[in-house]
C-alpha cells in the first residue's frame, strides 16, 4: 500500500510483478492523485482504490480508514506492507484492527526531520505507532535506520534494509545512458551542444529545496547564458507560480511536468541536481547514475548513502544555496570530470544497486513470511 501511484511508479513495478508470479498481488493507492505506469495493466497486479490524501485531514484520514478496514476484512490479505508516512500510519493501524499476520512497513524518509515543536513531536509519534502497530519495519538506507534509532523511533536492530541499499535498487534494462534513443523522443527543442544541462527529477515541493535549486540557478545562468534547468514531476503544492512570481527574470528553465519516462531525462542532462531537506534514500540519484549522469545533492541522510563524494557525484551542507550553486558553476567549468564522475557513477550502480538482486531479496523475505507452495 501506498498513498499514491507516484511512489508505486518509481520503486515497486517490478518487485510486484515478480512477487505476483508466486503469490496474489493487490496495490491500494488513490488511483486519482497520479497516473499509474501502463506495465501495472499486465503486471498481474490488482489495483484497488483508496481515497487517501497525502496531508493530514482528519476527515478523509477517517473515511480512508474505513475502506481499509473493509477492504482487508473482505480480503483476508496474509500480508500488508506499506511505504510512505500516510499509508503507513492508515495501512498499519487497519492491519492490526484487522488481525493482518503479517504487518510490514518501509521508511522511506520522515517528515518530521526538518520541523520543530508540537509538530515535529506530533509526526515523530506517528511514525513511532506506525512502529507499534507494524511485526516488521524496514528503511531504504543504512544512514536513515541509524537516524531512526537515534531518535528513538525503532529500538537497536530492529530495522533494517531490504537487499541492503534502497527500495528498488535500478533497472538497468530502463535507466542507461541509451535511454533517449530508445524511446525516439528528440531533444531539438531542449538540447544543443552549446547547452549544459541541470536536471531535477520529483516532486516539485518545498522540503525538495525547489526553491533553492531555482534561486542557485539563477546564480548559475547569470554567468553562463548556456545553463539549462529541466524541471520533472508534479507540481503537487502549486508552487510554480509562486517561483515565477519570486524569481520573474527566470531564464533557461524548462518545466517538463509529470513525466512516465524519467530516464530519457536522466540520459540527456549533464547533472542532476537534487537539493531535498529530506530523503530516505534518493533512489532518483542512483538513477541517474545509470545513465552516466552525477548528481550534486545537499548532504543529508539516506543521500549519503547514494552519492559517493567527489566520485559519483558532490554533497554540499543542506540549506546551503550559495554552495549550491557554486557546485553548479564547478561542474559547468569542468566537463572531463564531469564525465569521469558519470563513469564512476555507472559502474557503481551495476556493482552495488542492481533492481535485480533486490527484488530477489524482496522473494526471500517473502519466502520466509509465506512459503510459495502454501499461497
Amino acid at each position: 500500500m501506498v498513498t499514491t501511484p507516484f511512489t508505486a511508479n518509481a520503486f515497486l513495478l517490478q518487485h510486484l510483478k515478480a512477487l505476483s508470479l508466486r503469490y496474489q498481488v493487490s496495490l491500494c493507492l488513490n488511483q486519482s492523485l497520479y497516473p499509474l505506469l501502463p506495465e501495472f495493466e499486465s503486471s498481474g497486479v490488482r489495483i484497488i482504490n483508496v481515497p487517501i490524501e497525502r496531508k493530514l485531514s482528519p476527515f478523509s484520514d477517517l473515511k480512508a480508514l474505513k475502506s481499509l478496514l473493509l477492504i482487508f476484512k473482505r480480503e483476508k490479505f496474509v500480508s500488508v506492507h506499506t511505504f510512505t508516512p500516510k499509508a503507513g500510519l492508515l495501512g498499519m493501524l487497519a492491519a492490526y484492527l484487522c488481525a493482518v499476520p503479517n504487518r510490514l512497513h518501509t521508511f522511506t524518509g520522515q517528515v518530521w526531520v526538518n520541523e520543530y515543536g508540537l509538530k515535529r513531536w506530533f509526526y515523530k509519534n506517528m511514525d513511532r505507532a506506525i512502529v507499534f502497530f507494524s511485526t516488521q519495519v524496514f528503511c531504504d538506507s543504512a544512514s536513515q535506520g541509524k537516524f531512526l534509532q537515534e531518535e528513538e523511533i525503532v529500538k537497536k536492530n530492529a530495522i533494517t534494509v531490504i537487499g541492503g541499499a534502497s527500495i528498488s535498487g535500478v533497472n538497468l534494462a530502463r535507466f542507461h545512458p541509451q535511454a533517449d534513443q530508445k524511446f525516439g523522443i528528440h531533444f531539438s527543442q531542449l538540447d544543443s551542444q552549446d547547452h549544459f544541462n541541470f536536471l531535477f527529477v520529483g516532486r516539485i515541493a518545498r522540503d525538495k529545496g525547489i526553491f533553492d535549486l531555482i534561486e542557485a540557478f539563477m546564480g548559475v545562468s547569470q554567468e553562463n547564458p548556456q545553463a539549462r534547468l529541466w524541471i520533472v514531476g508534479p507540481d503537487e503544492e502549486g508552487l510554480r507560480a509562486q517561483i515565477e512570481y519570486k524569481f520573474p527574470k527566470l531564464n533557461g528553465v524548462l518545466w517538463v511536468g509529470s513525466s512516465t519516462t524519467p530516464e530519457v531525462f536522466m540520459a540527456k542532462a549533464d547533472v542532476l541536481v537534487l537539493p531535498s531537506y529530506r530523503e530516505g534514500f534518493g533512489t532518483v540519484i542512483i538513477e541517474a547514475a545509470a545513465c552516466k549522469t552525477p548528481a550534486i545533492a545537499y548532504r543529508i541522510d539516506g543521500v549519503i548513502d547514494a552519492i559517493e563524494d567527489g566520485h559519483s557525484g558532490v554533497l554540499v551542507n543542506k540549506g546551503d544555496s550559495k554552495a549550491l550553486e557554486l557546485a553548479m558553476k564547478s561542474m559547468m567549468l569542468n566537463p572531463n570530470r564531469v564525465s569521469q564522475m558519470g563513469e564512476y557513477a555507472y559502474q557503481r550502480v551495476e556493482r552495488s544497486f542492481c533492481a535485480k538482486k533486490i527484488t530477489n531479496s524482496w522473494l526471500d523475505l517473502y519466502e520466509a513470511i509465506v512459503p510459495a507452495e502454501m499461497a
